[in-house]
């Protein structure tokens, strides 16, 4: 019978029949980033998950898993460990580089109100046909049609509850909602 785990000598077995993947796994990485991270420093991450992983590893079909899980950890490495814009530790540490983490509530040397203050109020928004009434809108409606709209729109019930407190099933609400809604297009377009 097969363990749950395989042996000391399966799992190096495993491992230097694998470690070409994690290599290429690596250098792929390494050449998507270009200068911005060592190819060695993703060498030596591919490979240690490739010994993590082929520990934990109970199955017959081992690369795929093992991609995965070696494409995870250099990612959560690319994530946690490495700055992907090069900035100089002096610049980095001291904070004074363009590419540095900055609140908008913060107040800038010099200036009297903060980041945000300083943002233009955003201009508002013209929607055409916005002068319409919704209401004189639904009345011209069909009265199963528009109470299916105002229940399940306006007032946010589920097709199930407006099904119940409307007395009919759930697809006939649907159904009202569906043609209500292509003959509100309509009646907004001409």
């Amino acid at each position: 019978m097969e363990t749950a785990t395989p042996s000391r000598r399966q799992r190096d077995a495993l491992i230097h029949a694998h470690m070409p993947l994690a290599d290429t796994i690596a250098a792929a990485m390494a050449h998507r980033y270009g200068g911005l991270v060592e190819r060695d420093d993703l060498i030596q991450v591919a490979r240690l998950e490739l010994v993590r992983a082929a520990a934990r590893l109970n199955r017959q079909q081992a690369e795929p898993y093992l991609r995965r899980c070696i494409q995870g950890a250099i990612r959560h490495h690319l994530r946690d460990k490495v700055r992907l814009v090069r900035v100089s530790r002096r610049a980095h540490e001291s904070g004074n580089h363009p590419f540095g983490h900055s609140s908008l509530d913060v107040t800038p040397k010099g200036s009297s109100s903060s980041l945000l203050e300083q943002l233009a109020a955003p201009e508002p928004e013209v929607v055409p046909g916005a002068d319409l009434n919704l209401d004189a809108l639904l009345d011209q409606l069909p009265a199963s049609q528009a109470a299916a709209l105002r229940l399940t729109l306006l007032e946010g019930l589920s097709l199930r509850q407006a099904a119940a407190q409307l007395g009919i099933s759930t697809s006939s609400v649907h159904r009202a909602q569906r043609t209500a809604l292509a003959q509100l297009r309509q009646q907004v377009r001409a």
